[in-house]
C-alpha cells in the first residue's frame, strides 16, 4: 500500500491453501539419444556433487552453438537427478528467440506455478516474484537447468535459495557476472576429436554408408572440424535420404561448403545456428567478423586483427572481446581463431560485400607488410636496396606492430601466417604484394634459416615478380632461392639459380643485385672445396661493388676472401682481410656480420698459431650470435673454438666443441653435419 508520503510496502506474500501438497516438479528433458564422448567434462560436472553444501553451485556450460552445451547438460542432470527428490525444474531462457530472450519474470511465475502457486495467486511486480520465489526455495534443494541464457542478469534472479542446489547454465556467452556474485564454475565447451565425430556420425546414420570407415566418410567428418551440430545435421540428411552415397555428400560438403550441412525438411542448419550469433553482434564487431573470416592464416594475434579492423588497438581489443563473448571466436594465450565451419560462415558473410572484403584482404596483407618490414629494420641491416612500395590506406596503429626485443619471436611466431600471406595475394592477382610480403621475410631466413620455407617463399617471390614485370625482384628472389639451396646443400640447384639471376639483369634492373649473385657462386664454390673458383668469384664480387661504391658489400666480400684465403693456406693475408672488414662492418653498426668476420678471424688467427687473439675473436662472436637468436652462427662459431683448439693441440678441447656444435648443425639440415661427424669418428 502506498503511504502519504508516497513510500511503498510490500504485501505478504500470498501462500498456497493450508492443506495443499507442494508440487513436486519433475521438468528435466530426456538426455539425447546418440551422447558421444564427454567424459573428461562428465567428470568436471560429478565433481558439483561433492562441491559447497552452504549455498547454491552454479555451473556455466559455455562454448560456440551447436558445440553441444545443452546435450552435456541434458545427460549428465539425467544421470544425477535421483539425488534431488524435491523438484527439478528446466527452462529454455531463448537468448536468441526471434521475439527476444524469455523474460525473467514470466520465468519466474512459470516456475512457481511448478510449486503449486496458481498464477493469479503471484504478485505482479518483479521484486515481489522475486522475493516469493526465494521463499518457495529455501527449504527445497533442488537441480534446475537453464538453457540458452543471453546474460547473467537473466539467470541470476532464477537461483533457487537452498544450499545444495545445483544450476546448471547453458549459454554461447561467457557470463562472467555469474562468476562475481554467484562463484559459478564454467566449463568452455571445444570440438570432438575425430574419432568421436566418426561416433556420432556412424550412430545417426547406422548403415552401410558408415559400416567402415572409409576414405569418404573420414572427409565428412574432417569437413565438419568436430562441432557435433555439424555432424547431426549431416546425418540426419544421410538418414533422410539413402539414395545419397557417401561419395556424394563428400563433393557436396566440398563444393557447396556450408550449404551442404542443411536439411529443409527438418528445419536444420548450421548457418543458421551460426546467423544467430552473427545477428547479435555490434555493426563493428560484426564488420570485424567478416574481415577476420579473410585472414589467410588459421590463428593471428591482436596486432593483425588490429589491421583488419582498421582502428586502434583499444577499439579493436573491445571488439575481439565481443566476438569471443559470442563464441564466435576463440582464444588460447592472445592468439585468436575460428572453428573451421564459422571462418568459412565468416568469409561468406564477407563474400557479400566484394569491395569491402577486398579493402579488409588488402588491409590484413599489408599489416603483415608493415610488421615484417619493421623487424626488418630492427634485425639486420639491409643488403639491398629497398624496392619501394606504396600502402594503400593511412597505416595501422603503431602500438600494434612488433616492438625491437620481440621482432625475431614474431617473425618465428607468425610464419605461418606470412606465407599464407604471400599465397594469398598471389591467389587474389596482388603479385608486387606478394613479393613485397615475400622480401620482408629475409631476416627469419637469415637468422633461422628454414631452408625449406626459405626455398618456397623465394621461388613464389620469382613467380610474383615476373608476374608483376620486375626483373629486379625476380633476381634478388632468384638469388634467395639460391641461398636457400646452398644452406640446405643443393650446390647443383644454387649455381642454377645464381646464374638465372645475374641473366635476368641483363635487360636491366638494380645492378646491385648481381652482387649477391657473385657472392653465391663463390660461396658454392667454397663449399664444394673449389678454392681456386672461390677465389675467383669472390675477387670479382669484391671489384665489382667498389665499381659501384657499395661499401657494405665491399665489407662482405673482404670476409668471404678471408675465409677462402684460409682455405688456400694464405692465412696472413686471411688475417689481413678479416680484421678489415671487421673494423669496417663495426664502423657500420652492422653487429651480425661484424660478428661472422670474427668467427672467421678467429680461424685465421689459429692458423696463424695466434690462438689466444682467435679465442677472443669467436668467444666475442659467439656472444654476439646468441643475443642475436642465429642458432646456425651460434654452431659456427662453436665449430670455430673447436678448429682453435685442435690446431692448439687440445684435442678433448676440441672433441667437446664439436660435440656441442654437431647437434645444431644436424637440426638445421647443414651439409657441414656430415663432415663434422667424419672429423668426430677420427678422433675415436
Amino acid at each position: 500500500m502506498t503511504t502519504g508520503q508516497g513510500s511503498m510496502t510490500t504485501a505478504p506474500a500470498p501462500r498456497r491453501s493450508p492443506e495443499a501438497e507442494p508440487a513436486v516438479p519433475r521438468e528435466l528433458e530426456q538426455p539425447p539419444a546418440h551422447f558421444t564422448n564427454r567424459t573428461e567434462q562428465l567428470e568436471l560436472l560429478d565433481r558439483l556433487l561433492d562441491g559447497p553444501r552452504d549455498r547454491p553451485v552454479v555451473q556455466v556450460i559455455c562454448g560456440l552453438g551447436g558445440i553441444g552445451k545443452s546435450a552435456l547438460a541434458r545427460q549428465w542432470v539425467h544421470r544425477v537427478r535421483g539425488r534431488f527428490p524435491r523438484g527439478q525444474l528446466y527452462a529454455d531462457l531463448g537468448a536468441f528467440n526471434a521475439t527476444g530472450p524469455t523474460d525473467t519474470g514470466e520465468l519466474l511465475k512459470r516456475f512457481l506455478e511448478a510449486f503449486g502457486i496458481d498464477g493469479k495467486k503471484q504478485p505482479a511486480g518483479l521484486d515481489e516474484l522475486k522475493a516469493l520465489y526465494r521463499t518457495e526455495t529455501a527449504g527445497r534443494p533442488l537441480l534446475v537447468v537453464l538453457d540458452d541464457a543471453v546474460s547473467s542478469e537473466q539467470v541470476a534472479p532464477l537461483i533457487p535459495a537452498a544450499p545444495g542446489s545445483i544450476v546448471v547454465v547453458t549459454s554461447r556467452f561467457r557470463l562472467g557476472g555469474l562468476r562475481a556474485s554467484h562463484g559459478a564454475r564454467r566449463i568452455d565447451l571445444t570440438k570432438f576429436e575425430h574419432g568421436h565425430g566418426i561416433q556420432l556420425l556412424t550412430a545417426i546414420v547406422d548403415d552401410e554408408r558408415t559400416d567402415e570407415v572409409t576414405s569418404h566418410l573420414t572427409k565428412m567428418v574432417t569437413f565438419c572440424d568436430g562441432l557435433p551440430i555439424a555432424l547431426h545435421v549431416l546425418g540426419v540428411k544421410l538418414a533422410n535420404q539413402p539414395h545419397l552415397s557417401a561419395a556424394r555428400a563428400a563433393s557436396q560438403l566440398e563444393r557447396l561448403r556450408l550449404a551442404a550441412l542443411a536439411d529443409q525438411k527438418e528445419n536444420l542448419s548450421v548457418t543458421s545456428t551460426f546467423d544467430l550469433s552473427y545477428q547479435d553482434l555490434s555493426p563493428e564487431a560484426a564488420r570485424l567478423y567478416r574481415a577476420l573470416g579473410l585472414h589467410p592464416g588459421p590463428e593471428f594475434g591482436l596486432g593483425a586483427a588490429t589491421g583488419a579492423a582498421g582502428r586502434s588497438l583499444d577499439d579493436t581489443e573491445a571488439l575481439l572481446g565481443e566476438l569471443v563473448q559470442s563464441g564466435l571466436l576463440e582464444v588460447h594465450k592472445e592468439r585468436f581463431g575460428f572453428h573451421d565451419l564459422v571462418r568459412m560462415h565468416a568469409e561468406d558473410k564477407a563474400a557479400a560485400d566484394p569491395a569491402e572484403a577486398d579493402a579488409a584482404r588488402r588491409r590484413i596483407l599489408e599489416w603483415y607488410l608493415r610488421a615484417a618490414r619493421r623487424t626488418e629494420d630492427t634485425l639486420t641491416v639491409p643488403d639491398q636496396d629497398r624496392i619501394p612500395y606504396e600502402f594503400g590506406d593511412r597505416g595501422p596503429d603503431p602500438e600494434s606492430l612488433p616492438g625491437n626485443d620481440d621482432a625475431l619471436p614474431w617473425l618465428e611466431r607468425e610464419r605461418p601466417n606470412l606465407i599464407a600471406a604471400i599465397q594469398t595475394a598471389d591467389e587474389h592477382e596482388l603479385p608486387e604484394l606478394a613479393w613485397q610480403l615475400a622480401a620482408a621475410m629475409w631476416p627469419l631466413f637469415l637468422l633461422r634459416k628454414h631452408y625449406r620455407d626459405f626455398l618456397t617463399v623465394s621461388q613464389l617471390g620469382v613467380k610474383c615478380a615476373e608476374r608483376w614485370g620486375n626483373p629486379s625482384a625476380k633476381a634478388l628472389m632468384l638469388n634467395r632461392s639460391g641461398a636457400a639451396c646452398r644452406g640446405a646443400g643443393r650446390f647443383d640447384e644454387a649455381i642454377g639459380y645464381y646464374t638465372a639471376a645475374k641473366e635476368a639483369l641483363a635487360d636491366g634492373g638494380d645492378l646491385a643485385i648481381a652482387i649477391r649473385s657473385m657472392e653465391g657462386l663463390g660461396l658454392v664454390a667454397l663449399a664444394q672445396d673449389r678454392v681456386d673458383d672461390a677465389l675467383t668469384h669472390f675477387e670479382e664480387d669484391l671489384a665489382y661493388a667498389r665499381r659501384l661504391e657499395r661499401a657494405h658489400d665491399v665489407n662482405l666480400a673482404l670476409v668471404n676472401l678471408g675465409v677462402t684465403l684460409v682455405k688456400a693456406g694464405r692465412a696472413a693475408e686471411a688475417v689481413d682481410h678479416l680484421e678489415q672488414a671487421k673494423s669496417l662492418l663495426d664502423a657500420q653498426g652492422d653487429e651480425y656480420n661484424r660478428a661472422r668476420a670474427q668467427i672467421d678471424l678467429g680461424r685465421a688467427l689459429a692458423h696463424d698459431e695466434r690462438f689466444d687473439e682467435a679465442r677472443t675473436q669467436v668467444e666475442a662472436a659467439l656472444a654476439t650470435m646468441e643475443s642475436a637468436g642465429s642458432a646456425f652462427e651460434q654452431a659456427r662459431a662453436i665449430h670455430a673454438l673447436g678448429d682453435v683448439a685442435k690446431l692448439a693441440g687440445d684435442i678433448a678441447e676440441a672433441k667437446s666443441r664439436y660435440e656441442a656444435a654437431l647437434p645444431i648443425y644436424t637440426e638445421l639440415n647443414r651439409p657441414e653435419a656430415k663432415p663434422l661427424a667424419e672429423e668426430l669418428r677420427s678422433f675415436a
